[in-house]
């Protein structure tokens, strides 16, 4: 009786060191396995779907928008007038120069009449005459003086009252002033002032000439400024976003509408910083679409084109993720521009063991132990 029980426990412990050599072989099988089989490294991100080519449309002035043409997502023309706004200021502005640029050309006009006339006669009118003048106020001069001497000598004889002397005195006086402005005038006459008379009003017409250059060229400022009042498209495509919709205001430098071009599709997908290292050019991606179910019409292929060097961050949250290009292939179906979607970009294929660990193939490769953090 002894016996069978020694038997049958000794049969129960071989047969538990069989089941636990072999759990231990599955457990060290199963652990090597993890190096020796390979899945797909896989970078899930977030996006949207966009086309060939976008366009940011950026204002160059700052102004309240008093008309929008068109909605996001209508179709536009090159050319075509998307967003005005209030031009009343520029107008304004432009109307006040373009009438000091009248004023001014007749300005013009006058000057040069003046000086054709200058050079018939460069002299002043009181000129004309300087040395006619000079030659009647000399011998003006001379009577005078002859009248006053008799009349000294007449007088002293008490012959004419004392105020007919004084008139006499007065007389020669005058005409004694009035030979000296014609000596004076006669001097600037041979002075050359009829040459510097033609130079000033050269210079004058010079001077209307500039301030006409500039008026106009502020006259072309203002159009431009009333041109810059359209914000139009720059292709034909069709417009993503108008952010100016909701705030009735543009800002100079910001963006005013996103519009879309191209007859390709292609996503930007927005990848975490921390593993952006491990997508390259040329890599296989699959997209999840929000506009057709994936379980209904399944993924889309596409492939990465372009890995952006500066990244943007997320709002809300202290996260900064890299845009990434990716080329997608519809399969004719109507993907809606700026919809959501989802990436999976295929980096490769590696051991399990680092997908679990969150290691990659590139820090083995480079020297490392892929078993160490």
């Amino acid at each position: 009786m002894k016996k069978h029980q020694n038997g049958g426990l000794n049969a129960k412990i071989r047969v538990m060191s069989l089941v636990g050599f072999a759990l231990m072989l599955l457990i060290v099988s199963g652990f090597v396995s993890l190096f020796l089989f390979e899945i797909e490294d896989i970078i899930y991100s977030q996006g949207k779907i966009a086309s060939e080519i976008t366009y940011d449309i950026i204002s160059h002035i700052d102004g309240r928008v008093v008309k929008l043409n068109f909605e996001e997502g209508d179709t536009v023309k090159k050319g075509d007038t998307v967003v005005q706004i209030d031009a009343l200021e520029y107008e304004e502005e432009l109307v006040r120069i373009e009438s000091e640029i009248r004023e001014s050309e007749a300005e013009l006009e006058v000057k040069k009449a003046e000086l054709e006339a200058l050079k018939v006669n460069p002299l002043p009118k009181e000129l004309w005459y300087a040395e006619t003048n000079l030659k009647e106020s000399a011998d003006k001069a001379q009577r005078t003086q002859s009248r006053l001497n008799r009349s000294l000598q007449l007088s002293s004889n008490n012959a004419i009252s004392k105020r007919e002397f004084e008139d006499a005195e007065i007389e020669n006086i005058k005409a004694q002033g009035e030979l000296a402005r014609a000596k004076e005038n006669l001097d600037k006459v041979k002075s050359g002032i009829g040459e510097r008379n033609i130079k000033k009003a050269e210079r004058d017409i010079d001077l209307v000439r500039a301030k006409i250059t500039g008026r106009k060229a502020a006259e072309k400022l203002m159009a431009q400024r009333i041109k810059e009042c359209r914000i139009v498209a720059p292709a034909d495509g069709k417009l993503v976003e108008i952010p100016c919709k909701y705030s009735t205001y543009v800002q100079k430098g910001q963006l005013a509408a996103k519009m879309s071009s191209g007859t390709s599709l292609r996503g930007i997908a927005y990848v975490d910083e921390n593993v952006v290292r491990k997508v390259r050019v040329g890599q296989p991606v699959r997209i999840s679409s929000e506009v057709f179910n994936r379980l209904e019409y399944g993924s889309f292929p596409g492939r990465v084109e372009r890995v952006f060097d500066t990244p943007i961050q997320e709002p809300g949250v202290n996260l900064m993720r890299y845009p990434v290009e990716v080329t997608i292939d519809s399969q004719g179906r109507p993907l809606k521009l700026g919809s959501s979607a989802k990436f999976a970009i295929v980096t490769g294929r590696e051991p399990v063991i680092y997908t679990i660990l969150n290691l990659t193939r590139e820090r083995y490769e480079n020297g490392n132990d892929p078993l160490q953090p």
